[in-house]
């Protein structure tokens, strides 16, 4: 009852936030979240390819008995086609209480956002896909899920600049326990 109520004191004040705008305000604000959502469009400058490559270090949370554990990786991707990006990752951790080490090969493809709003104009949802390698027992394991993340520049550039960002995915596995993995990025963009 506390959520519903909550939710409707949130969208009535945005409501009438929104209904007290000037015209050009609400032009303003339509401009900016139409820009959110780039046209799809061949690349056409070498900075809208966005090559980059990066270090992720973060959480992996498997469901069941394994405890969370540290996970590390190193991931590449470019732009071929505004918004979409391709790309791979290779992340591996080692699961507490269970002396078992998983790495994961990943393909990734990518949404990403455009615009004027901070944090938003940096970031990207997509899909990974790819196997999961288990020192126990030799065993691979295919895996897929959802990802989403943002990189924020760390200098104003179109192109050779450090980027700091957070990246998440929840891998659905066959055979063995789904994990959700969550961790900081930092990207060199070319």
């Amino acid at each position: 009852m506390f959520k519903t109520l909550v939710t409707l004191a949130l969208l009535t004040s945005s409501v009438a936030s929104y209904a007290q705008m000037s015209s050009e305000e609400k032009s303003n604000a339509q401009t900016r979240l139409e820009g959110t959502m780039p046209n799809p469009g061949p690349v056409n400058d070498k900075s809208s390819y966005r090559i980059h490559m990066g270090l992720t270090a973060g959480v992996s949370n498997p469901n069941g008995d394994a405890a969370s554990s540290p996970e590390y990786g190193i991931n590449v991707g470019f732009q071929p086609y505004v918004p979409f990006g391709v790309g791979a990752e290779l992340t591996t951790t080692e699961l507490d209480n269970t002396n078992l080490q998983r790495t994961n090969l990943l393909a990734r493809g990518t949404y990403n956002f455009g615009g004027d709003i901070p944090v938003l104009r940096s970031s990207y949802i997509g899909v990974v896909t790819g196997p999961m390698f288990q020192s126990q027992g030799g065993n691979t394991e295919w895996s897929v899920g959802p990802t989403a993340g943002f990189d924020i520049p760390l200098q104003d550039k179109h192109s050779d600049f450090l980027s700091l960002g957070l990246t998440a995915k929840y891998l659905y596995t066959t055979n063995v326990q789904d994990s959700f993995s969550a961790g900081l990025a930092l990207k060199y963009w070319y």
